[in-house]
């Protein structure tokens, strides 16, 4: 039976969420081949965890190395970097399908960042398989956890107020992913289910409901080599903020206008990281998407994501066709990254010709379309750092024609970097800062120039990670939004926020 001690870590795009490795009364019978690999990557945990002997990790393991002054033994260890081969050459064992809480060689073992780092925490692991299951069974994973802040914004605008506000909000998920495997073949699939502590929709708190799904995919393929996802998902990340930003915060949003009323009706822009498909797809019940995933080489791998769907949540309904390939250098201690990005949503009911009077088929289109990618570099155990860069265009014709759209068609251009420092055990430092400029292609009458739109964020994050179980990470977020109205008689005008919250996070 594998020991409860055994534990690894697994990080979500929204919020960070992974999986602590602990046996969960597994027959002895159904993982007693998988004990080999195990042995690589075992650690113990914190001293108020149950008195059992820990297993010894690989000092030739690179990927467990230790913070400074931290002996191995004490951090978890991610799965063994022995070749494929070695790990998944033993025959499908017959034992009955078992369920488990996720060990250590769940997870990839080569070198993602330094322990308990953002880099380390990114949910898409740099495009490698997981969880990898040796054995059939169901897998058990999840993570908790809730944020306290406070945000002020002042406004120079005309009858644009100032705002402060207090926020509280958390979120729990229990992921769920059987597997069915012969050793090389596989079929697996997940669900994530989530439970929100914010019950009603605003200006932070995007989801009013209680319960919710994140991941919902069916993948097959071979371990190491292919696969195949269907579903719902987050593609493979190509733009990384650092330890701030995350989806939904506070600084993530930045100098908002929160729709106080302005001389001119301009939005602060978001920053762009070849992230129009990456996250899971909310247009309606009816998008989804698909990817191929392709594994050469140990250290090149490729995704090709693709959209499909009808958003189901209007009455007219709308097409959704898009396409996202990306591409990953991953060499332990420097990562490059790649990708485009390409879609189009058309109507899907016909309009009434005045013309012709008769029904034709719209000829109404929203594109969508960008590239980008980041370099990272990985100093194990005290450093990691990295700069980023993407371009994103849309544009609508002809004129929308009920394509629901956000913004006038624009173009979006940001840059930005992040450093993560250890100072001492179990503490870490980080720092962050990104600037984003748009053009909005809409000219006032007798004007010129577009409306320009900028926006600055930075922020500084402080984290320590109590008994070897809890994150308890500190960020304070600031950010400036300049507006440059294309009518020259609106004089420019700029908005500040100043936030700081607490992340308390458990990972199971």
């Amino acid at each position: 039976m594998s020991s409860p001690r055994t534990r690894s870590v697994l990080g979500l795009a929204a919020a960070a969420s992974l999986a602590a490795a602990v046996s969960l009364g597994t027959p002895a019978s159904a993982v007693a081949k998988s004990a080999k690999a195990a042995a690589d990557t075992s650690s113990s945990t914190a001293a108020e965890s149950p008195v059992l002997p820990p297993l010894a990790a690989s000092a030739s393991d690179a990927s467990v190395a230790a913070p400074a002054g931290e002996k191995v033994e004490d951090i978890p260890a991610p799965a063994s970097s022995r070749p494929a081969e070695e790990q998944l050459a033993e025959p499908a064992d017959p034992s009955p399908v078992y369920v488990e809480h996720l060990g250590a060689s769940a997870y990839p073992g080569k070198l993602r960042g330094i322990y308990g780092g953002s880099l380390w925490l990114e949910p898409s692991f740099n495009g490698l398989q997981w969880p990898y299951m040796a054995k059939s069974g169901v897998g058990v994973s999840g993570s908790i956890w809730v944020d306290s802040g406070y945000e002020k914004i002042s406004r120079e605008a005309p009858r644009s107020p100032s705002t402060q506000m207090y926020l509280q909000q958390g979120r729990a998920v229990l992921r769920v992913t059987p597997t069915y495997t012969n050793g090389r073949f596989f079929i697996q699939g997940q669900v994530e289910m989530v439970g929100n502590q914010c019950q009603v929709a605003g200006n932070v708190c995007l989801q009013a409901s209680t319960f919710d799904t994140d991941d919902l995919w069916i993948r097959v393929g071979h371990w190491n080599l292919w696969d195949l996802k269907v579903g719902r998902f987050e593609g493979w990340e190509l733009y990384h903020t650092g330890m701030g930003l995350d989806i939904n915060t506070l600084e993530r949003l930045g100098a908002q206008r929160n729709g106080t009323p302005a001389p001119a009706d301009l939005q602060t822009p978001n920053y762009y990281g070849v992230n129009y498909l990456h996250d899971r797809p909310s247009a309606g019940l009816g998008v989804g998407y698909v990817a191929l995933h392709l594994y050469p080489t140990e250290i090149l791998r490729f995704e090709m994501l693709g959209e499909l769907g009808t958003d189901n949540s209007t009455q007219d309904g709308q097409n959704y066709l898009g396409v996202r390939p990306s591409a990953i250098l991953d060499m332990g201690w420097l990562k490059i990254k790649l990708g485009s990005e390409y879609e189009k949503v058309t109507k899907g009911t016909q309009v009434f010709d005045s013309n012709t009077n008769a029904l034709i088929d719209s000829k109404a289109r929203r594109t969508r379309k960008g590239f980008g990618g980041c370099v990272l570099f990985v100093l194990d155990p005290a450093i990691e750092f990295g700069a980023n860069i993407g371009v994103g265009r849309q544009f609508f014709a002809p004129g929308d024609q009920g394509i629901a759209s956000a913004t006038s068609p624009s173009e979006t251009t940001s840059v930005g970097g992040f450093v993560n420092f250890r100072p001492a055990n179990l503490w870490l430092i980080g720092a962050g800062a990104n600037w984003t400029t748009q053009y909005d292609t809409f000219y006032a009458a007798g004007n010129a120039n577009a409306d320009y739109m900028a926006h600055l964020q930075g922020f500084g994050a402080v984290q320590y990670l109590l008994a070897k179980q809890l994150f308890i990470k500190a960020v304070f977020g600031y950010a400036r939004a300049d507006f440059q109205p294309s009518d020259d008689s609106i004089p420019i005008w700029s908005n500040y926020m100043y936030s700081a919250r607490v992340r308390l996070m458990y990972l199971y």
